[in-house]
């Protein structure tokens, strides 16, 4: 019997990324994509903030690094990012919601739950002082007053909200990952089940080209 090696995100994803260099192609309009945040360049291409970094973008060929760099960015990573860069200017969000609470991705919940709260409740989100080192790095925005809380710019126009709750003698520290209630006009389901593991792996230590966060064992 012939056993097929592992295929590598960038085999299993082709299709995916394909498609959306597509859809940006078909839509693309300065406009619109300043009005997201992306700054176009005078060869033809743009750069978008994500978190700490700037990626470089062009479309034809199409490629997509990290600057100043040069690393070529990682496929899920250029997938959020062009899912991004089709999506619909919005203004500020009203609210922020869990994962949950967005009812097209409920059926996801569970996998979310594993890769995003749990994998940070046991990494960075166990002490309080690693986690402030891990967002102040990822560039998150303090927020007020307890429980403890970041704002991430995820994307320029997209930002993710982590609150961590401190644990007593009962319960250990439990961090909770939530979203803009405008996060569907910017993301589609399927990218914003993906966005928050994205974040988790920034925390411990990942970024966009590749290199894996640490995840703290129990």
């Amino acid at each position: 019997m012939n056993i097929l090696p592992p295929r590598s995100d960038k085999e299993r994803y082709e299709g995916a990324l394909e498609l959306a260099i597509e859809q940006l192609r078909r839509g693309f309009d300065p406009e619109r994509l300043a009005a997201l945040g992306a700054e176009l360049t005078e060869e033809g291409g743009m750069e978008l903030a994500c978190l700490c970094w700037r990626l470089a973008i062009r479309l034809d060929p199409f490629s997509m690094v990290l600057l100043p760099e040069g690393r070529e960015v990682g496929v899920v990573w250029q997938i959020l990012a062009l899912d991004y860069l089709s999506g619909e200017p919005v203004g500020p969000p009203t609210r922020f919601l869990s994962f949950a609470d967005f009812p097209e991705v409920r059926g996801y919940l569970r996998p979310f739950e594993a890769r995003v709260t749990e994998a940070l409740n046991r990494g960075v989100g166990r002490s309080e002082a690693e986690f402030v080192a891990a967002a102040e790095r990822c560039l998150g925005t303090r927020g007020s007053g307890r429980p403890l809380s970041y704002l991430f710019r995820f994307f320029p126009r997209f930002e993710i909200q982590v609150v961590r709750h401190e644990g007593d003698e009962d319960f250990p520290p439990a961090c909770n990952v939530l979203f803009p209630d405008n996060a569907l006009r910017l993301l589609s389901a399927e990218s914003l089940t993906v966005v928050g593991g994205k974040l988790v792996s920034a925390l411990q230590g990942g970024d966009p080209c590749g290199r894996k966060g640490r995840e703290r064992r129990q």
